[in-house]
């Protein structure tokens, strides 16, 4: 019989039933009983003695638990799927249902981190989650009460009560003991009612194995979200994009989760969606009645013909082996480490293309949106130069933001008060964490107790795996979540009140437009009934107004002055991005203006995706949202830190710099080959809660050494690859590249694997400039005068230290002459680190420089960066970019 889709509509309701008996079949997890029989001061008389204790006490709370679930040809309740729904029910003859023993299958294939409990209980009063790095949350309380206050009357109401389910299992127990307390039950739960509603799907399809034959396969949709994002030139078409691309993928999630259900999503990132779904080899093809599931997918997707996206089904596989316990050998794992991989390529459909074209009335020229579409067919089209398909979802955008306005979608509002602006781009290196034999199985369950092989490595079991796209994908909503404390919020902007004349053509709703009184241009936004908001940093606005240094002191006082400056003005106001925007489209006469009272944080998030983030933010704060990444990621990954590392890049520049020029530098300094290296310990000293190591290159890492209560010794994770075999050390073994010890038992004059975290930085004063953003094999920059470059992420914290000694000995002028002799010398004599003559001459030009207060203690230090040619970059990061003020002088005026 051929399989059909159409039996999993009819059977719509019963798998999504079925499936959210998976979801909570362990959902006594969520108890303050379950962790308290599981503490190690567990009552002499706990409330609960067993598992099925839990079950039965919480089944009786689910709206409806006795409700029928019939599915191939049998009938179970809500409450028996929950009940008995465990790997004992694959044995026990007791047990007849085939929908019983398969939600125990699959919770067993799930069960890969089981590697046996490591019996290291926590307290009733401090049971704490990890992360799967070892960092842990605060002590967990009220379980019992969030699970008793889920929506159960809505159960059936999927999107609703998964959001509310999230919520409250993110924060319960996968288990309690250390160290396999990282997996939280929502990352649990989530992987058993995937491959539940998958294997319930395939046995509708035809594929109706015994319970320990069960196999699943990964679908991934992949985009090339580089290419359809790259060329982008304005913000709302950059979000507008990424909307699209968000928009297709959520339809698609629908399509395999609800409308036919077949599993569920299990990853996502910028480059598209995975899901897991049924151990059927031709599922693209199956039909319903006249579509194939590849055609509905492509359909879902509504790129029409602008991408072409090419669905993949992986190999299959079975999670832990049927036997029980897991077995490296026969331990199946999902890849998704393969597949995220394989780089995406997504063409566009010629055909689709041909017909546009072919429709098109006239000569029109090519959208500049798509770079595909021709332009139109309307004149709404033309003013933009982009197709009309595009053009109505940009203006959906801006009219989108006019509704929240505590956010910006506008660069010109971003930019600092010298009218710069500065890309974020952030990179996490979790590519060797997602593999069968990456980092993962450098954790450990049981440390090794004098014999190197009795250490018991950590499984990278599906629902690990997919715990550390969660944790970095969370680490940087954490960081935007930090916008406000670390950017800051301003407001309030201004309103523009006044009347419109006309003359080449009529001001439209929803649309950014330019205005310009004596030949200083400012950008508004036009919302209707003759007012429009003022959509620049007013500092910077009333900076080229020609403000006085008291106006501009505060944001208050620039408002001011601006309100007073454009009172009863006359504003020529022009389209920007028409093809006739020399010639002003008429004139604004103000009547008023006024304050717009919301605030915003002026950034604006461009990818925040597990692998990667970028945001562009004012110039002015990067250094210090850098330091507060830099912060977060040695407090959360400092166990890790030495085979996890953290890539930043700040592409600085002016507010009209195009957009695509931006997204490529970040892109760049994000590839840089970052390769493994050698650092040599020289020294070890320990504080109460972390082990400090002194590394010959002068760096300093503080690596935690105690769990999330201060007091119990992490004999788990802070693990560090070592060249050779070493010698006496009891907590040694052999993980996937070589030997690893814990940092406790780091000596002077080992040599320690690391792969380093880096930062770059750069000024794009033309969009060409971009092209030298590029580096050799060895991850240096190519660009002779930048072959420093990167920097190690630890230096940021003395760029900080080495400025503030500068800028407080020497006046601006001082500051230059010295690095420009230092650095016309170095060009002269073509010098490197090592010669003699060279860092003589740097030693006595920072000795004979004029220092305000006598020769600074830290002179050596600066000598050495200096000959290193880091003080040359210190200076053009701070006096060059950044323009910051030394001493007593005001802010620069810059007008670019």
């Amino acid at each position: 019989m051929t399989p059909d889709l159409s039996i999993l509509r009819e059977n719509q309701e019963a798998l999504l039933l079925a499936e959210m008996a998976a979801w909570l079949h362990d959902m006594g997890k969520c108890s303050d009983e379950m962790i308290e029989k599981q503490a190690s001061d567990c009552p002499a008389l706990p409330r609960f003695q067993s598992n099925n204790d839990y079950k039965i006490a919480f089944s009786d709370i689910l709206n409806g638990s006795n409700q029928q679930i019939s599915l191939l040809d049998e009938r179970v309740t809500r409450k028996e799927l929950v009940e008995k729904g465990g790997p004992s029910a694959i044995k026990n003859n007791s047990i007849q249902s085939l929908l019983i023993k398969y939600l125990g299958r699959c919770h067993a294939a799930a069960h890969i981190e089981k590697e046996g409990q490591a019996d290291v209980k926590q307290t009733v009063s401090d049971t704490r989650l990890s992360s799967p790095f070892g960092h842990e949350t605060e002590p967990l309380a009220d379980l019992t009460k969030k699970l008793k206050a889920l929506p159960f009357n809505e159960i059936n109401n999927r999107e609703k009560f998964l959001e509310e389910l999230k919520i409250a299992f993110q924060n319960a127990p996968g288990d309690t003991e250390r160290p396999i307390n990282e997996v939280d039950l929502w990352d649990w739960s989530s992987i058993v009612a995937a491959l539940y509603k998958s294997a319930l799907a395939g046995a509708l399809l035809g594929n109706k194995p015994e319970p320990n034959d069960l196999k699943w396969r990964l679908l991934a949709i992949r985009i090339d979200s580089e290419r359809l994002l790259g060329d982008v030139a304005k913000i709302p078409v950059l979000l507008a994009r990424k909307e699209w691309i968000s928009n297709g993928l959520d339809k698609v999630k629908k399509l395999i989760e609800e409308e036919y259900p077949l599993g569920n999503e299990v990853y996502r990132d910028e480059n598209g969606s995975i899901f897991t779904v049924p151990d059927i080899n031709n599922l693209l093809k199956i039909k319903n009645k006249d579509k194939s599931l590849e055609e509905m997918l492509t359909e879902k997707l509504g790129f029409e013909g602008e991408i072409v996206v090419t669905p993949s089904l992986s190999n299959p596989w079975w999670g832990q082996n049927p036997s029980g316990r897991p077995d490296p050998n026969k331990d199946e794992i999902p890849p998704i480490g393969k597949i995220l991989k394989e780089k995406p390529y997504s063409s566009p459909d010629p055909e689709t293309l041909k017909k546009l074209w072919d429709d098109a009335k006239g000569n029109p020229e090519i959208c500049t949106i798509s770079w595909i579409h021709p332009q139109g067919p309307t004149e709404k089209g033309f003013q933009r130069k982009a197709s009309d398909y595009w053009a109505d979802r940009v203006t959906g955008r801006a009219e989108e933001w006019l509704g929240k306005l505590d956010k910006t979608i506008w660069i010109d509002e971003v930019a600092d008060s010298n009218g710069r602006i500065c890309l974020i781009a952030g990179k996490l290196g979790i590519e060797d964490w997602l593999s069968l034999d990456g980092h993962i199985k450098t954790l450990l369950v049981r440390p090794p107790n004098s014999n190197p092989d009795s250490a018991d490595p950590k499984t990278p079991s599906f629902a690990r795996i997919r715990r550390i796209w969660e944790t970095t994908k969370t680490f940087w909503e954490n960081v935007e979540q930090d916008f406000q404390k670390t950017v800051g919020l301003i407001g309030p902007r201004l309103k523009i009140i006044g009347n419109f004349k006309q003359e080449n053509s009529v001001a439209s709703p929803n649309n950014a437009y330019e205005a310009e009184l004596k030949g200083i241009k400012f950008s508004i936004f036009y919302t209707d009934n003759n007012e429009y908001i003022i959509i620049e940093n007013l500092q910077r606005l009333a900076q080229k107004m020609r403000a006085s240094s008291e106006e501009l002191e505060t944001y208050s006082n620039s408002i001011e002055y601006i309100k007073n400056h454009l009172d009863g003005k006359i504003l020529n106001i022009y389209h920007s991005e028409s093809k006739n925007r020399e010639k002003p489209i008429g004139q604004l006469t103000i009547s008023q203006v006024e304050p717009e009272p919301t605030s915003f944080v002026s950034t604006i998030t461009i990818l925040l995706e597990p692998g990667i983030f970028m945001a562009i933010i004012p110039a002015n704060r990067a250094l210090e949202l850098a330091k507060n990444v830099k912060e977060k990621y040695e407090r959360k990954m400092g166990k890790v830190r030495n085979r996890l590392p953290i890539t930043l890049g700040m592409v600085f520049a002016k507010s009209h710099t195009p957009l695509a020029a931006l997204m490529d530098a970040g892109r760049r300094m994000l590839s840089f080959p970052n390769r493994e290296t050698t650092w040599i310990l020289n020294a070890t000293h320990d504080s109460d809660i972390e082990r400090i190591l002194n590394f010959n290159n002068g760096i300093t890492w503080q690596v935690p050494i105690k769990m999330g209560d201060g007091s119990t010794e992490d004999i788990w994770y802070p693990y560090f690859y070592v060249n050779g075999t070493p010698d006496n050390r009891s907590t040694a073994f052999q993980g996937p590249g070589g030997w690893l010890v814990h940092v406790k038992e780091l000596k002077k004059g080992d040599e320690v694997k690391i792969t380093p975290s880096k930062f770059d930085f750069d000024f794009l004063d033309t969009a060409s400039r971009r092209f030298e953003v590029s580096y050799d094999d060895n991850g240096n920059r190519r660009d002779q005068m930048k072959t420093e470059r990167p920097y190690l992420l630890e230096e940021l914290d003395y760029f900080e230290r080495w400025w503030n000694i500068l800028s407080g000995g020497l006046a601006r002028s001082q500051i230059k002459n010295v690095i420009s002799l230092i650095e016309t010398k170095r060009e002269e004599w073509l010098s490197k680190e090592g010669d003699d003559a060279f860092e003589n001459f740097v030693h006595d030009a920072l000795h004979n420089a004029n220092w305000k207060d006598g020769i600074p203690t830290e002179k050596m230090a600066l000598e050495k960066a200096a000959i290193k040619g880091k003080l040359k970059n210190i200076v053009e990061l701070y006096m060059d970019i950044l323009k910051v003020p030394i001493g007593g002088e005001k802010q620069q005026e810059v007008f670019e």
